[in-house]
């Protein structure tokens, strides 16, 4: 496995600080890192960081996307659906911002710290059981909610082991068949309801989040997104193959050849027939958010995914009506893939369908823009990872609504 090491340059060239480069993560304590004023300066040149801890196997806010960003209007958007409602200002970009790259890699120390003490002996456990039966992004959101009830109780979660979890084909049937395991501790034999609780994961919704006093300052929105992050750590072999997809597909093959790009997911068929969103949105409506950006700042690539493949044809039309502007990134993929399919599928069949997932979310969040409705649960795994990056350029939605709950 590549080794790299996320460092914090102060604001200096880099041949001026070959010789300052501070390790973050350096015999398992974290080094305190001086402020900046400009955060564009935060990580020169390293933004992919690894370490005996984390793997970070998305990209994370770099000079690149800060230029970017600094081309684009000022706004202000608000997250509704916790407990406040909490406001990002989307040229914030200083070392003090809640969603710094600073107090990511704090954060996710300290999960990772929780989680993987030193003697597992007389800890506390809350075993994570009984995933939702529901689609993906639901799923991944409400085990979320039940890691959340083990750290505000101050407990360790564990998986149950074999869990009845529908996406991945290993023998566990838990996420970590395609996440890192979210705890080096076994599960205890003994559940006796004191030292070991269980969660059902299969009915969680933040209603009255408790968040440890760690994280106190911190708004409700930061801190569900810092959990799910934790908790969506790739595999290596996951990480290969959402490597593997982009060479085969992406020409050049690798996704940082491909900066800057807009990534945009259309979510329609079920969640319009269920309500869930309040109608079908063409994707004329998507390109009308972000064109005037994407000329602003001088893109021109974008990837595009649905479950609805005539989201192509459309994209062809609109093209043609813009002189051929855009340049098309698409991945081919088993489509009109639904929750209702999935459950007809054999365990490999959905194994093989959940990297297909987590490749199109690796090329997602790697995006420099993103577009999408947030009352769909992939488009909030989407906007709430990439704000674990540090991307606070707004996610575009033709709802006009941003969510941080939407009852799951």
């Amino acid at each position: 496995m590549l080794i790299l090491i996320c460092v914090f340059l102060l604001g200096l060239t880099f041949n001026e600080t070959k010789s300052k480069i501070v390790t973050l993560f350096s015999s398992g304590k974290i080094l305190n890192i001086p402020s900046s004023k400009d955060y564009i300066q935060v990580l020169r040149p390293f933004s992919y960081g690894y370490n005996s801890t984390h793997l970070w196997s998305l990209r994370l806010a770099d000079e690149n996307y800060f230029r970017l960003a600094k081309l684009l209007p000022c706004r202000s958007v608000e997250y509704y659906g916790g407990p406040k409602v909490d406001k990002i200002d989307s040229c914030d970009h200083s070392a003090t911002n809640e969603f710094s790259i600073q107090n990511t890699l704090q954060a996710q120390k300290w999960l990772y710290e929780h989680q993987h003490p030193i003697d597992c002996t007389n800890k506390r456990f809350a075993v994570i059981q009984n995933y939702a039966e529901s689609g993906f992004g639901s799923t991944i959101h409400q085990i979320v909610w039940a890691f959340g009830v083990a750290l505000a109780d101050n407990r360790i979660a564990v998986y149950r082991i074999p869990g009845n979890w529908l996406y991945g084909d290993c023998n566990s049937s838990s996420p970590d068949c395609v996440f890192l395991p979210i705890t080096n501790c076994s599960i205890p034999s003994k559940l006796d309801g004191n030292q070991t609780i269980t969660v059902n994961a299969n009915i969680g919704h933040w209603s009255k989040p408790i968040i440890p006093s760690t994280f106190q300052n911190r708004t409700f929105n930061w801190y569900r997104a810092q959990l799910l992050f934790y908790l969506m750590r790739y595999k290596p072999e996951t990480l290969a193959y959402a490597q593997h997809t982009i060479a085969k597909f992406f020409k050049p093959p690798s996704i940082d050849l491909q900066h800057p790009y807009i990534a945009v997911y259309v979510r329609r068929s079920d969640k319009v027939r269920k309500k869930e969103m309040s109608q079908s949105y063409t994707l004329k409506q998507y390109f009308d958010l972000f064109d005037g950006d994407a000329r602003r700042a001088n893109i021109s690539t974008i990837y595009i995914n649905s479950e609805d493949e005539k989201v192509f044809n459309e994209f062809v039309k609109i093209n043609k009506e813009k002189q051929g502007y855009y340049k098309l990134l698409s991945i081919t993929v088993e489509r009109n893939i639904v929750f209702a399919s999935l459950t007809h599928m054999t365990k490999e069949q959905r194994g093989k369908i959940v990297l297909e997932f987590l490749s199109d979310l690796f090329i997602e969040v790697n995006a420099d823009l993103h577009v999408g409705t947030l009352t769909s649960n992939w488009c909030r795994l989407v906007d709430e990872i990439r704000l674990v990056l540090g991307k606070i350029i707004p996610f575009n939605t033709p709802e006009k609504k941003f969510l941080m709950d939407w009852r799951r």
